[in-house]
């Protein structure tokens, strides 16, 4: 039954398209459902590829902004350490006896003047000591600057007075030389008497 079934097939005209229409439906049923699966990963990877690059970015974001801390965690730091404020005055009195001291020079007096402290403006310049900025809102910055004076008296030869001061400006302190005296000491003029007014500044925030 089979092979005359097969043998009438072979001889018949119609074998050709019949092979060709059943090939064709054969693929139909084989490759659309590929093709879907094709579709369908391609569409996944491209929701993939599309994530890992919003997580790239967000890494990328996160590095820069941590980057960014630390160059500004750098600069606060070394500002802190050119700052004064009352925990850091007696350390800068002790730091200039003994630079006093180091460089030959004999100290006579060393006084640290009351604390006073004015509104802080952009464009400001720290060495008015009054406040002359108007004080409107859009000039105000939050911040009050603060300043202590202290006033050095130092006797000594020219070369020790010289290295003093020279390793005084070598510590990049927040200060101003309000007012410098030199003059011959009365003890054989063979040195000379330094008297200095020094104001030390820090940056705080408003009250």
């Amino acid at each position: 039954m089979i092979e005359q079934t097969l043998r009438s097939f072979c001889e018949s005209r119609r074998r050709w398209p019949i092979v060709i229409a059943g090939t064709f439906a054969v693929g139909l049923v084989l490759i659309l459902p590929l093709a879907d699966l094709y579709l369908a990963e391609r569409n996944e990877k491209t929701e993939l590829s599309t994530e890992l690059a919003s997580a790239e970015q967000v890494v990328k974001t996160v590095a820069d902004s941590d980057a960014r801390l630390a160059t500004k965690t750098a600069e606060l730091k070394t500002y802190e350490a050119r700052a004064v404020d009352d925990q850091s005055l007696p350390a800068l009195r002790t730091k200039l006896v003994e630079l006093a001291r180091d460089t030959g020079c004999s100290l006579r007096r060393l006084n640290v003047g009351n604390e006073s402290t004015r509104p802080w403006h952009e464009g400001d310049d720290p060495t008015a000591a009054n406040d002359a900025k108007a004080k409107t809102s859009e000039h105000a910055t939050g911040f009050n600057l603060v300043w202590w004076p202290v006033t050095v008296s130092v006797t000594g030869s020219n070369a020790n007075l010289c290295s003093l001061l020279e390793r005084m400006e070598a510590d990049h302190m927040l200060m101003h030389t309000r007012n410098f005296d030199m003059h011959p000491d009365g003890e054989g003029r063979k040195n000379l008497n330094l008297d200095m007014e020094l104001w030390y500044y820090n940056l705080a925030h408003g009250a």
